[in-house]
């Protein structure tokens, strides 16, 4: 079988806007997928394959190209770096390296850098040499988007629907094989690669060939739901790959996350709770090495690492069913549990910060006043839904975060709810704790006391329980009454932001169960905003619950 021309182009050019905000630190070709850069491993293959020298053009966040590929090399093959100062799209950056071409390299394997194909590439070569095509497509049978079209000879009669032809229409998989005089006469234009397919199919008819071939895995990642399908089967093969399989009745519903949970059967008969990454949130990575740290260093209850992936495949202790809000539906309330979780959360907030820093763990980007910002900001968006926000409430919004800014700066949990404290033998356990960062301690504390998944009738008393023991816990040096007014501050700053997540899960994103939890939300935030003398927020709170509670289903 021919080997793979010597040259391949990699797209790499692209802003990847539908998937920021991932693509705010990386380019879409190098977001990390099965633990490594998603274009590493086409590259590789096609290094093995016979490629000796890639040419790969790059436009949004340049530096991170040279940061993968420091020497500019990839095994024996060289990486040649191209900027685009302008966005060139496919065709023109196909025509601004075409000049890089040497005399015998007479050929090109054009690789869009957002794909993932195991397909053998070493018929398409072949078979675009045996035709003298100036191009040659790798189709296959169907997909999302099978627009281009090609007839019983092999020709490529139309692509998008843009000549009219009726001819039987393929996916195309964003790779191909050019002569290097079609890459030469294409012009130096910001346009799509696709122009100059059709100019060449109508000029000459048959010079544009297809390869048909529907074998091996393909995968466009070119937006969230594509990246997170792809990213999940990386995950779930890295697990399998050692050893690590869910059960077939194992999975596990874990709240607004997009992540998959299922209970495992591991080597040796062992069991465990695997968590399959999606990869759309780059803090999840880090749950392994936190949850050392934060077992190992601090002896918080949090469940042990049983195995790793860096392809986004975690399997930890299984804590069992029963997590604090089972508990409080309950008729006794479960104070031995809650006072317990107080407990952990406190060691969190006392050595935290210096346990992370001493063992190089970099947590996420502290409470400040653009977090802050972000969290009214996400109530007004998802729950206001449009409509527009009284200055008053505003401002007072706005105050929230000077109260809280003027605390100590702790490691906290920032997601301290009863969903994500499990039970067992008495004793709560921390989970859930990737967001991990700086912050003031009361905003735990808050979100604990003001938790709109506990619906009890007695939920007013037990809050005050809970303000009590977490002043103690705390080491609070101030008056009780200052206490008070601090965690009533910060329980209004994190139900705006929970609020804000109901409204967005359920009203954008379908589910109905997360919109449900919304007028209880807006109940508790009416009594935090009240608590702190938030009295306008208060008002809002309240009309927008009896607006929600007088809505009609959906």
């Amino acid at each position: 079988m021919a080997e793979l021309p010597k040259v391949a182009f990699v797209l790499g050019a692209g802003l990847g806007t539908r998937l920021r905000p991932l693509t705010d630190r990386l380019p879409k070709p190098l977001l990390p997928l099965g633990g490594r850069p998603l274009v590493l491993a086409a590259m590789e293959r096609l290094a093995a394959g016979g490629v000796r020298r890639f040419i790969v053009n790059t436009h949004h966040l340049p530096e991170a190209w040279k940061t993968a590929f420091p020497d500019g090399r990839l095994g024996e093959a060289s990486v040649e770096l191209v900027r685009e100062p302008e966005l060139l799209e496919t065709g023109g950056g196909l025509a601004n390296i075409s000049g890089r071409l040497a005399e015998d390299e007479t050929e090109l394997l054009v690789w869009n850098g957002d794909i993932v194909c195991d397909t053998d590439l070493r018929p398409l070569a072949a078979a675009h040499r045996r035709s003298g095509a100036e191009a040659t497509l790798l189709l296959r049978p169907d997909g999302p988007n099978a627009n281009v079209r090609a007839d019983a000879e092999g020709r490529v009669t139309d692509l998008r629907d843009r000549l009219g032809s009726r001819d039987r229409a393929f996916q195309f998989t964003g790779v191909a094989v050019v002569s290097r005089a079609f890459a030469r006469a294409t012009p130096l234009a910001k346009e799509s690669l696709v122009e100059q397919f059709l100019r060449r199919i109508q000029a000459s008819p048959g010079s544009v060939r297809a390869h048909v071939d529907g074998n091996g895995a393909w995968d466009d990642i070119g937006t969230p739901e594509a990246y997170a399908a792809a990213h999940l089967r990386a995950a779930e093969a890295a697990a399998a790959a050692a050893g690590w399989r869910a059960r077939a009745d194992g999975a596990v519903a874990k709240g607004g996350s997009s992540r998959r949970f299922a209970r495992a059967e591991g080597p040796d008969g062992a069991s465990g709770m695997l968590c399959l990454d999606d990869g759309l949130k780059p803090e999840n990575r880090a749950y392994g090495a936190l949850a050392r740290l934060l077992r190992e260093r601090l002896g918080l209850n949090v469940p042990a690492v049983l195995a790793e992936s860096p392809a986004g495949a975690l399997v930890l202790e299984d804590l069992g069913a029963t997590d604090l809000l089972a508990l409080t539906r309950e008729p006794a309330y479960p104070w031995a549990t809650v006072a317990d979780a107080i407990g952990q959360v406190a060691r969190l907030h006392h050595g935290g910060l210096a346990a992370a820093e001493a063992a190089g763990i970099a947590l996420q980007p502290p409470f400040d006043a653009a977090l802050y910002r972000w969290e009214t900001g996400y109530f007004a968006e998802h729950v206001l839904a449009g409509r527009r926000l009284d200055r008053g409430v505003a401002d007072e919004m706005g105050s929230l975060a000077r109260e809280l800014l003027a605390q100590p700066l702790v490691a906290v949990h920032r997601d301290f709810q009863s969903q994500n404290l499990m039970a067992r033998d008495g004793r709560a356990w921390l989970i859930d704790f990737q967001g991990m960062r700086a912050g003031c301690a009361a905003y735990d504390f808050a979100a604990l006391a003001f938790d709109p998944y506990v619906t009890r009738p007695d939920a007013q008393l037990w809050r005050v329980e809970i303000e009590d023991e977490a002043r103690e816990a705390s080491g609070w040096k101030g008056s009780r009454d200052a206490w008070s007014q601090l965690l009533h501050v910060a329980a209004t700053q994190r139900l705006l932001q929970a609020c804000g997540a109901y409204a967005n899960l359920g009203r954008r994103q379908g589910r109905a169960d997360f919109l449900a939890h919304l007028p209880q939300g807006l109940a508790n935030l009416e009594q935090a905003a009240l608590g702190c003398g938030r009295r306008r927020l208060a008002a809002l709170a309240r009309e927008l619950r009896e607006t929600s509670l007088s809505a009609p289903a959906r």
